[in-house]
């Protein structure tokens, strides 16, 4: 598989778990590959709901948004282990509610570049 292969299937995975998770896709992302880590800066739009609990209770909204975060990292990496076999050590995520960009950085357990030829889509 190449680089560019890759990150298009990463892109791929992202926006599968964020439509399981927040009931939508992304608006755009991006994803940068540094050896062993993965960086996808994306923009999303806001959860409605979420938006409308903000405005009367903060402290709801960021445990909310907590705990969707949580979900979401955990199905990401069962999800590029599923379908990209790859074994993720750590995934990182935060989201700017303001800005509505989310960073995320993947911890893989070796360089991307040892592991693009053993990669194999799973559909």
């Amino acid at each position: 598989m190449q680089i560019g292969e890759f990150k298009q299937e990463i892109i791929r995975v992202n926006n599968k778990v964020n439509i399981e998770v927040f009931g939508q896709g992304l608006k755009s992302q991006r994803v940068e590959i540094f050896q062993d880590k993965i960086l996808i800066i994306a923009h999303n739009n806001r959860v409605k709901m979420l938006s409308m609990v903000e405005r009367t209770d903060n402290i709801t909204s960021k445990i909310m948004d907590i705990a969707l975060i949580m979900e979401f990292k955990d199905r990401f990496i069962t999800a590029m282990e599923e379908h990209l076999g790859i074994k993720v050590l750590t995934h990182l995520k935060d989201y700017d509610p303001k800005s509505e960009i989310s960073a995320s950085v993947s911890i893989l357990e070796k360089p991307v570049e040892e592991l693009l030829p053993t990669i194999i889509v799973k559909k």
